[in-house]
């Protein structure tokens, strides 16, 4: 019949039986007989239909399927429970429940892991740990022993103990005189007196220790690492040792007859991480506390290391309020107490730093990028700000500090901000000088403004409309993309005229008085290669000056040694 399987072995059969009946009925006994033996021995010897083979396959498979349900009906029945289901689609179930549930452990697995991963990299990030040299990484950095005795010499500095220098060119709150003259007169002697690749990557930022005694400098750069160079003894004659490196600063790689190949000091320098990975945007000491520094960075820490007990802390933790916000800037008040931050989502952040990290604020003064922030040091109440949108701003801190968080924009401007000036592209920094009656901006329009302003008259500043420079003056500032933007900071040196610093494209470290004078531009073609787009100056002592590049190295400008050594020679006699 159509739609069924035909039995051709029972079809045999049968055909053998009617044939035999017939031979029977013909008197053909022994005939039928043998012909039902030759079926018999045909049936035998005949293979297997492909019907049989597939009732066989069936059989076997449904003898399984039953085996399997009868285990699933004895659990049920275990488990008092009784459950109706088609046999046949057991084993595919069984199969099917076993693939689910092995996805179910590897999405399981992946997340923990993804958690782990995450706890892992916020521990790091956030977590108080233990200052670890880099040793050997960068052309002989030192190690762990050095850098623990290094740690605990800083950690005894006292600014009392220090030698004096006599009076100080400024004072707080009073403008000073240009002083440009004066300003010429000591930068015609400085001379490049070593230079050295302390870190391991582009140099984002520097600060150079108080050490009135000694050429201390900090770099970070943009992996997170930051770099001590104590190049107190660099040029200076050493000994020759075997294995010494010459210094290439003064040698000027001729064999000439007679000469006398003299070796000379690099000084000594350590590299540790940190922070995580990401660039070092600050480096700063605390008013009045030398025995650590602070660092901000673009993972949204800003962090102190302790030199007394080489540990690191985080100070502020971005992530509170912005996920990965990049902290760009930091600044004191001068008790120390107060410290103010800047981030690349329009963020200020206060902390007390008397209080828990918990109570630190934030205000939302722009909606971009904010790239510094400083605090007038004659009058505490008094910031101002860089912003990437073209202007920079000056802030009543008092103000602020009295709105809630989550003032609007418009409302913090309105109540907060007292002046605004435009530039003609993103302006990248905005400082005080050390007096607080002078503000110097850098701008990607290739300028450097500077005004005058009373910092003790927030009322007047206020009223000044529009708040015009005194001065502008042109400073290439077109860095591209792997060179650290240009910022024109003040010299806090107390025995000279406040000052302004910055790298060159020219591969110098220019020097203006605030009238826009060139003072100098410390340059050397035989050593320099590189843009010191970072610059840092001796807090303390007078006629010292770096330059950092996106190598990782530092050049070190003084005056001839020479003439240091004799003036070392006086003040001992004296």
């Amino acid at each position: 019949m159509a739609g069924q399987d035909f039995d051709f072995s029972a079809f045999r059969n049968k055909q053998s039986k009617q044939n035999e009946h017939l031979l029977a009925e013909t008197g053909h006994a022994e005939s039928a007989s043998a012909a039902r033996e030759l079926a018999k021995k045909a049936t035998a010897k005949a293979p297997a239909s492909s019907t049989a083979k597939s009732k066989a396959a069936a059989t076997s498979r449904k003898r399984k399927a039953d085996a399997l349900a009868a285990g699933d009906d004895a659990a049920d029945s275990s488990e008092g429970s009784v459950r109706r289901s088609s046999r046949r689609s057991q084993p595919m179930r069984a199969v099917n429940s076993q693939t689910e549930q092995e996805r179910a452990d590897i999405e399981r697995r992946n997340k923990e892991e993804e958690e782990a991963r995450r706890a892992e990299e916020n521990r790091a990030k956030h977590a108080d740990r233990k200052i670890e040299a880099n040793e050997g990484g960068t052309h002989d950095a030192l190690g762990q022993a050095a850098l623990d005795d290094e740690f605990r010499r800083l950690a005894l500095y006292d600014p009392a103990q220090q030698p004096t220098t006599g009076g100080s060119e400024w004072e707080r709150g009073k403008k000073p005189p240009l002083g440009t003259k004066k300003l010429l007169n000591f930068a015609e002697n400085l001379e490049l007196r070593s230079i050295v690749k302390v870190i391991p990557e582009r140099i984002y930022s520097m600060v150079v220790h108080p050490d009135l005694t000694r050429d201390l400098v900090f770099a970070g750069d943009k992996s997170g690492y930051i770099g001590l160079w104590d190049c107190t003894d660099a040029g200076r004659p050493v000994e020759s040792k075997a294995g010494t490196t010459k210094n290439p600063v003064g040698d000027d790689g001729e064999e000439d007859e007679g000469e006398v190949e003299v070796e000379t000091s690099y000084g000594r320098w350590w590299n540790w991480k940190a922070h995580r990975s990401n660039s070092v945007s600050l480096l700063k000491f605390r008013p009045g506390q030398p025995g650590s520094i602070y660092s901000s960075a673009y993972d949204g820490t800003l962090r102190v290391t302790h030199f007394e007990t080489g540990m690191s802390e985080e100070v502020i933790n971005g992530d509170h309020w912005e996920e990965n916000a990049l902290i760009h800037s930091f600044d004191f008040d001068p008790t120390g107490n107060q410290l103010w931050a800047s981030d690349n989502d329009g963020g200020l952040i206060w902390r007390d730093m008397r209080q828990p990290m918990a109570d630190a604020k934030r205000w939302n003064i722009d909606y971009y990028k904010v790239g510094s922030v400083s605090v007038n040091q004659a009058n505490p109440n008094l910031a101002a700000t860089a912003h990437l949108k073209r202007f920079m701003a000056m802030w009543d801190l008092s103000k602020l500090q009295s709105l809630p968080e989550d003032a609007t924009r418009d409302e913090i401007v309105e109540k907060a901000q007292l002046v605004q000036h435009e530039h003609e592209k993103a302006c990248s920094s905005a400082y005080f000088d050390p007096t607080g009656t002078r503000l110097a901006s850098t701008s990607y329009d290739d300028s450097i403004r500077v005004w005058d302003l009373d910092p003790s008259n927030l009322a007047a500043l206020r009223k000044t409309t529009p708040f015009k420079p005194v001065k502008r003056f042109a400073h290439n500032c077109q860095v591209g993309r792997y060179v650290t933007v240009l910022r024109a900071r003040w010299s806090t040196i107390p025995s000279l005229p406040p000052h302004l610093h910055i790298g060159s494209m020219e591969r110098s470290v220019d020097l203006y008085s605030p009238d826009g004078t060139s003072i100098a531009r410390l340059y050397d073609p035989d050593y320099i290669t590189a843009v010191p787009a970072v610059t840092a100056c001796h807090p303390t002592r007078p006629d010292r000056y770096y330059g950092g590049s996106a190598s990782g190295k530092i050049s070190f400008w003084a005056p001839p040694l020479a003439a240091e050594e004799e003036e070392e020679t006086k003040g001992k006699e004296e």
